[in-house]
């Protein structure tokens, strides 16, 4: 039986957030850390695009279809990660990404924060 919170790398349908002008839900990526998943009322989640057409940068990782329960093609958008609250996390978890294409978004995190070189 899984954990009774979210857990790293599950993929949820996350509400649309009018407050950063998202007219839309979406999936996103869990990216915070197991522990403070379960002791915070927020998780930090990186949001998914499926319009692929502006293609991969450092901070915009290729996601293939299936990988998380993902039905297409789609972008982590890791230059906006946010800290919503759990009841954001509308529907899921769907599935989860692997250990390399997290570490690839983890990356991309690092890249955008200006930690890690290009």
């Amino acid at each position: 039986m899984g954990a009774s919170y979210p857990q790293q790398g599950q993929v949820y349908l996350i509400k649309a957030l009018q407050s950063l002008g998202d007219t839309k839900k979406r999936p996103a990526v869990v990216v915070s850390m197991d522990l403070r998943n379960e002791l915070s009322r927020t998780v930090l989640v990186v949001p998914f695009t499926s319009d692929v057409g502006s293609g991969e940068t450092p901070t915009r990782i290729l996601v293939p279809a299936g990988e998380g329960g993902l039905e297409m093609d789609s972008l982590a958008i890791c230059d906006n990660i946010l800290a919503i609250r759990k009841p954001y996390l509308e529907q899921g978890p769907y599935g989860q990404i692997s250990a390399g294409l997290l570490r690839q978004i983890q990356q991309g995190i690092q890249i955008a924060i200006g930690i890690y070189p290009i």
